[in-house]
């Protein structure tokens, strides 16, 4: 049978909420906890399906609550009970259609609603894992103050909220606003929460949900950005093909024409910093133009640590690995029967782009 549980910090109200969905009692089980830790403890010890949890919680709050939940349980739908801060606040966020939470006080058939639509994976009365936009969006109706630990794909960032507005960020060597919107549009990002907001100036200066528009615009504007550049990287990649092909058939070796286009294909890529091209020696075949911080690395040194892990674990033969350093920097190093790419990303950069196109070429 399913497990619902139920966190609010009045007992008599969890006590109502039980005995009105007690009629559910053969479709569900409700648990109950009367704080964050105590919701812990639950969900440490028990395969729960639904979480509905109020924000104002004593010991460890609904924000810390939700937290952890995106950490340690990141598929685990949740429904939010609170009580928006104005009616201004509230028009905005029905707006961006983004936020789905129960109002207080609670309607016993909405939430009923709500727990169905939960368990069925369907259905807006319920936010499936915490998104950090969705989680930005409830610090600022309920006015927080706190320093976020954002990591997505092994990389840490951090922003610095005071009551409910985010007024400093910070990713690698950006910070400020350029950071905020760098951040804020991660996809699968893990958040830590400590308490207390840890800048005291404001440097951003603009209300949390222009921020958020914001920087989904941005990030739309991105992606089509790159899908043009894509685009005209593949009809580059038919060229050399072609270009190769009438090569070779004049009797002329196309190895220096495909490594040309190699590194016009990796020049194009937006998410790549710098890169070099080994050939199976590992000697140097080609670099980024201009200053290149990854031209004197030996790609051998990876394999001899890798290969043996990998025969240890059964991972077979590898074909890529994404690393990070200890100043933030994310490297992407491919492998393959010809040629060793080592590629260094832009912050926040999901290597799969980088890694499918490079891929998509090398296969040819």
């Amino acid at each position: 049978m399913k497990k619902i549980l139920i966190v609010d910090d009045e007992k008599s109200f969890l006590l109502s909420l039980k005995d009105g969905l007690s009629s559910h009692k053969d479709k569900f089980q409700v648990l109950t906890a009367e704080n964050g830790r105590e919701a812990v403890d639950v969900l440490r010890s028990l395969a729960v399906d639904l979480l509905v949890t109020d924000l104002k919680l004593p010991e460890m709050n609904g924000f810390e609550l939700l937290a952890w939940v995106s950490r340690h349980q990141p598929q685990l739908p949740v429904i939010v009970m609170s009580a928006f801060g104005t009616p201004e606040i509230e028009a905005r966020l029905a707006k961006m259609d983004t936020l789905q939470f129960l109002e207080k006080p609670l309607d016993l058939e909405m939430l009923e609603e709500g727990i169905f639509n939960g368990l069925n994976a369907g259905g807006k009365s319920f936010i499936r894992g915490i998104t950090l936009a969705t989680f930005l969006q409830l610090m600022k109706v309920e006015k927080k103050n706190c320093t976020l630990k954002v990591t997505a794909s092994g990389q840490p960032a951090y922003l610095y909220i005071r009551r409910g507005e985010l007024i400093d960020a910070e990713v690698g060597e950006l910070g400020g606003m350029s950071a905020a919107l760098e951040i804020v549009s991660w996809n699968d990002a893990e958040i830590e929460m400590d308490g207390v907001c840890r800048r005291q100036d404001d440097v951003i200066n603009m209300p949390m949900e222009h921020l958020l528009i914001d920087a989904f615009k941005r990030k739309d504007e991105a992606a089509e950005l790159e899908k043009t550049e894509l685009t005209d990287v593949v009809e580059r990649i038919k060229e050399a093909t072609q270009e190769a092909s009438a090569d070779s058939s004049q009797g002329s070796a196309p190895e220096n024409l495909t490594r040309k286009r190699l590194k016009e294909v990796l020049t194009k890529l937006a998410p790549v910093q710098e890169f070099v091209v080994f050939d199976k020696d590992s000697s140097l075949e080609s670099k980024n133009s201009g200053a290149c911080s990854l031209e004197g690395i030996d790609p051998a040194v990876f394999e001899h640590l890798i290969q043996p892990l990998a025969e240890a674990l059964n991972f077979g033969a590898y074909n890529s690995i994404v690393f990070n350093t200890a100043s933030r920097s994310r490297y992407l190093l491919f492998h393959s029967q010809q040629q060793r790419i080592l590629t260094k990303l832009k912050p926040g950069t999901q290597a799969q782009l980088v890694i499918k196109e490079v891929k998509r070429y090398l296969n040819r």
